[in-house]
């Protein structure tokens, strides 16, 4: 899966989507004032009366819905009726998915999403979000007990192709246009209960008034339900295409089929099947992992077309399911790896991967964030987990390591600006933190973001400001610094202010991006390799133009922010080629350095690209 190609297809979908949606606006409009012509007289101003009352209706319940929906994955996990799992939990079957889901982010580059549990006996699951910085991970209570953790990484990584490929985002534009158009229907059962009281209430024949209340109200509810049928339609077949995509994603993320087919398979051989009880389950049937819906309304393929797909040898026969109950032991939990391969060392030198970047996690990524999170300290990875902690775990990592006189100064700022112990507890944490690696510590932050964003508004502005007076305390940013204000901000903004849709071109903006690779070579190590570490990169952007290096003094951490500023507004495929020619310029001498990653890291956060660590 191509992360910007993936970009570029959900805005043209998202284009097309708003064409069909005008086209089914304006039927029902020109409906509604035929009908009305017909029992009054037509003219100008009932025409336009109508179009404007029609588009106005539909218009504001769509943006009213989608904005409800916006603000976060969280909103459509409760309406579903799930309930937060606590990283921390203790119970096995909680601790296998949340475990599960975390190293899934840490290996694609996004923030830990919170989990979210179903009481449900139904083997399902959703991811729902605008963003990947507030996307949730929702499953029910039958996915964890009848699935094994084989096929829960299946099932998992099918969300996470959602949640990377822009799904998320299309989901809740479907959501709000089909629910503008439903509402025409409620307005008019509203109308015709009007029309019903005014005429009960009289012992007269019906005046006029009251027949033409009742013949709109017929009318807006008909052509609601009607708009709404279509509106489905459109829905099921956009979602149809995607959930293919998104097994086919599965398997490349965890390079095993039998997971996602073996989670299908058992959804065949249930006798609840993926069936969910909750009365909003219908609203949002296409963002779930299993069908909700049945015939020709279907928001997902066939299971055996979809088990097909990837087992195009596969016998057509479904297991027991209903006499399958995983037991997971806790202790097994903790130690347990992704199946398929060895957990990888992390060491200072991490061998590039271009790939990765670019096409969403693949198994060794998973394995290597596994890797990651066990060589740090468990009781640090327990703090990451809920606000408190999380906020100390931040400003810990940003404690300067080198003058004792700076970091007692941002010891007392913390002790000045935030609540009793936040400050005794940052600086107990601050050994812990200082002796993790570069790599170790982006995956603590990755750990942070869930908990974070339980933070109430006055809480995040507190935050915030003690973040920004931590680094500004020795008057100077380095590229650790820069790096995780980027990340760190990217993650509590959830996006909507880093990365601005653009069509802007890399010729366009050529100066700034010799900036960043100019940045790359400098920092990436040998002063000698610079030059061609900065040629093969320059090459790569653009072969006609054979830029010269800049100086280091012209690639600082000031000249890096103001480029930033340009780059963030290239459109899609052009932050691609950008990114890959960061890339060709670290992966020159065939190591990316620690300072080399700080500065990808910084820029994939500033773009808002999903970039996981590497594999060493």
């Amino acid at each position: 899966m191509d992360f910007f190609a993936e970009q570029d297809q959900a805005r043209k979908r998202s284009k097309w989507l708003v064409l069909l949606f005008c086209l089914a606006v304006i039927g029902i409009a020109l409906s509604a004032f035929l009908v009305l012509s017909y029992l009054t007289e037509p003219s100008w101003n009932l025409f336009w009366l109508t179009g404007a009352g029609t588009l106005g209706v539909v218009v504001l319940a769509s943006l009213g819905r989608i904005a409800s929906l916006s603000s976060g994955g969280s909103v459509v996990a409760e309406s579903l009726g799930g309930h937060l799992i606590c990283p921390n939990t203790n119970d096995p079957q909680e601790r296998r998915i949340h475990n599960i889901v975390e190293e899934m982010a840490i290996a694609s580059g996004t923030p830990v999403p919170p989990v979210y549990l179903m009481e449900e006996k139904g083997i399902n699951a959703f991811a729902a979000g605008y963003s990947p910085n507030d996307a949730v991970v929702g499953i029910t209570r039958g996915c964890v007990e009848k699935l094994n953790r084989e096929q829960l990484q299946g099932v998992v990584a099918h969300e996470f192709s959602h949640i990377l490929n822009g799904d998320m985002r299309l989901n809740i534009k479907l959501t709000g246009l089909i629910f503008g158009i439903v509402c025409l229907s409620r307005i008019g059962e509203v109308l015709m209960r009007v029309a019903a009281l005014s005429g009960s209430g009289r012992r007269r024949k019906k005046d006029d008034g009251t027949m033409a209340i009742l013949a709109l109200g017929l009318t807006l509810f008909i052509l609601g339900l009607i708009g709404g049928f279509f509106g489905s339609l459109i829905r099921a077949a956009v979602s149809r295409q995607r959930e293919f995509l998104a097994d086919a994603s599965a398997v490349q993320f965890t390079r095993n089929p039998d997971g996602i087919s073996g989670a299908l398979k058992r959804i065949g051989g249930y006798s609840v099947g993926s069936k969910l009880e909750t009365a909003s389950a219908s609203d949002f049937s296409h963002m779930f992992f299993g069908s909700a819906l049945g015939s020709i309304f279907a928001t997902h393929p066939p299971l055996e077309k979809r088990i097909k797909k990837i087992e195009p040898n596969w016998d057509s026969s479904f297991p027991q399911t209903d006499q399958i109950s995983e037991k997971v032991d806790l202790a097994s939990e903790q130690t347990a790896g992704f199946a398929g391969g060895e957990t990888r060392s992390t060491g200072a030198h991490i061998e590039p991967s271009l790939t990765q970047a670019f096409d969403g996690p693949s198994q060794e990524n998973i394995e290597h964030a596994r890797s990651l999170l066990a060589k740090i300290p468990p009781h640090l990875l327990d703090l990451s987990r809920e606000p408190f902690g999380a906020r100390c775990v931040i400003f810990a990592l940003l404690l300067d390591p080198s003058n004792p006189t700076i970091r007692h100064k941002q010891i007392a700022l913390i002790r000045n600006r935030l609540e009793t112990d936040t400050d005794k507890l940052t600086n107990k944490i601050y050994t812990n933190t200082s002796s993790l690696s570069c790599f170790e510590k982006f995956a603590l932050v990755e750990e942070c973001a869930s908990a974070l964003h339980e933070l109430s508004p006055p809480q995040l502005s507190d935050f915030s400001e003690v973040l920004n007076g931590l680094i500004a305390m020795d008057q100077q940013i380095d590229l650790f610094e820069w790096s995780m204000e980027k990340v760190i901000f990217n993650h509590l903004n959830f996006g909507k202010n880093q990365n601005p849709h653009g069509s802007s071109k890399i010729s366009q903006n050529l100066a700034e991006c010799h900036c960043f690779i100019g940045a790359l070579a400098h920092y990436g190590g040998e002063s000698d390799q610079a030059k061609d570490s900065f040629a093969k990169g320059s090459q790569s952007l653009s072969p006609q133009n054979q830029a010269s290096l800049p100086s280091v003094e012209d690639c600082g951490i000031a000249d890096l922010e103001k480029a930033i500023l340009k780059i963030q507004k290239l459109g899609a495929s052009e932050k691609r080629n950008f990114l890959t020619a960061c890339m060709a310029t670290a992966e020159h001498d065939g190591t990316i350095s620690e300072n080399e990653y700080q500065i990808l890291r910084g820029l994939a956060a500033a773009i808002s690209c999903p970039l996981g660590p590497f594999i060493g």
